[in-house]
C-alpha cells in the first residue's frame, strides 16, 4: 500500500498476539490506526509494543465479554485471527470446534449493533489434499481437524454476510513464515536447529510448498480492510504465486546460514506419513485482481531476514 489510509481508523483485533496477528498490529500501529485487541487476560508477555494498543479482556467463548469489547472499541474494521490449532501442541478437538466455529459465531453475533467490515483469516488446508495450484473455487476437502473447523467458520460467516449485508472478506494464508515464528514450524525449526549446531532430519522433501513472507500476509489484510469489494463474502487465496520443493526452501536456509550448515541437512532420514499433504499451492490471481495484491519479498530475502531475527541481528526487535 503507497499510504497509510488506516490512520485514525479503529480497528480490532483478535489474535493480535499471534504470529500473524503480531505482525499485523505492528503495521497497524506505524501506520497511525486506533488498534484495540482482544485477550483472555489481562496481562501477559506479548511481543507487542507496552503502549499504543487498548487492550479488552474477552474470550471468544463468553459472548457477554466479546459484546463489551466490542462496544468499547467500537470498530470500523475487524480483522479476525484468533484461532485454535494453528501450531502442532494444540490438539484438542473440542477446543479448536469450540474457538473456531462457535468463537466465530460469538464475534459475529457481537458485531450486530455496530457497522464495520470483517476480515477473516481462513486456512490453506482447507482444500486438504488437492493437487497443483488450487483457486479459490476448488472443492475444500480438508483432512485434519483444524482446517474443517476453519472452513466450518468460513462458510458459516459467509452465508452470514449474505443474508445481513455486513461486508466480509476472508483470506486463506498459505504457509506464511517469518520472525518471530513459532519454532514448531518447519522453518523456524530448521533456522533454530542449524544455528544451534544441530543435524536435522527430514524427509526427501519432495512435498510442494508456497511459502510466503509474513509482511507478505500482512499486505493482504490491509487490503482486504480498507480496499473496495467486488463481492460480499468473497474469499482470496494469500501467498507467494511459487510453488516449490520442501528441500529447496530448507537448502535457501542453509545458504542463508552458510557454514557446513548444508551438511548437517539429512534428506531422508525421517520417511514420508500415511496422511503426506503432497502439494499445497495456492493461485493468488483473484487477490491480484480484486485486492491489489502483490507480494514483495521473494522467499530468498524473507528466509534472509528470518535467520537474522534468530541470529540476534533484526532489523525491528519483535
Amino acid at each position: 500500500m503507497d499510504e497509510p489510509i488506516y490512520s485514525g481508523r479503529r480497528v480490532l483485533v483478535t489474535g493480535a498476539t499471534g504470529f500473524i496477528g503480531t505482525h499485523l498490529v505492528r503495521r497497524l500501529l506505524s501506520d497511525g490506526a486506533e488498534v484495540h485487541a482482544i485477550r483472555r487476560e489481562p496481562a501477559g508477555t506479548t511481543r507487542l509494543p507496552a503502549d499504543g494498543i487498548a487492550w479488552h479482556r474477552a474470550d471468544v467463548l463468553d459472548i457477554a465479554s466479546l459484546e463489551s469489547a466490542v462496544a468499547k472499541a467500537n470498530p470500523q474494521i475487524v480483522f479476525h485471527l484468533a484461532a485454535y490449532g494453528t501450531v502442532g501442541t494444540q490438539k484438542d478437538h473440542d477446543v479448536a470446534y469450540r474457538t473456531n466455529v462457535e468463537g466465530s459465531l460469538n464475534l459475529w453475533h457481537a458485531l450486530e449493533p455496530i457497522s464495520c467490515r470483517v476480515v477473516h483469516a481462513g486456512s490453506c488446508g482447507e482444500y486438504g489434499r488437492a493437487r497443483g495450484q488450487v483457486s479459490e473455487t476448488t472443492a475444500c476437502e480438508p483432512t485434519w481437524f483444524y482446517p474443517a473447523t476453519k472452513n466450518a467458520s468460513v462458510v458459516l460467516l459467509s452465508t452470514l454476510a449474505r443474508e445481513s449485508g455486513r461486508e466480509l472478506v476472508t483470506l486463506r494464508p498459505f504457509s506464511p513464515f517469518g520472525e518471530a515464528d513459532d519454532t514448531t514450524r518447519v522453518i523456524p525449526h530448521v533456522i533454530a536447529s542449524l544455528l544451534a549446531g544441530e543435524t536435522v532430519r527430514l524427509t526427501a522433501g519432495e512435498q510442494l510448498r508456497d511459502f510466503s513472507h509474513v509482511e507478505n500476509h500482512v499486505e493482504a489484510f490491509l487490503l482486504a480492510g480498507a480496499g473496495a469489494l467486488r463481492s460480499n463474502g468473497a474469499i482470496y487465496n494469500i501467498g507467494s504465486g511459487n510453488c516449490v520443493p520442501l528441500r529447496s526452501v530448507v537448502e535457501v536456509i542453509a545458504d542463508a546460514i552458510g557454514g557446513d550448515a548444508a551438511e548437517r541437512l539429512q534428506f531422508g532420514a525421517i520417511p514420508y506419513r500415511d496422511t503426506e499433504v503432497w502439494e499445497m499451492c495456492g493461485d493468488i490471481t483473484a487477490a491480484k485482481n480484486d485486492l491489489g495484491y502483490q507480494p514483495t519479498i521473494s522467499l530468498t530475502e524473507g528466509i534472509a531476514r528470518t535467520v537474522n531475527w534468530y541470529r540476534g541481528e533484526p532489523s525491528v526487535t519483535y
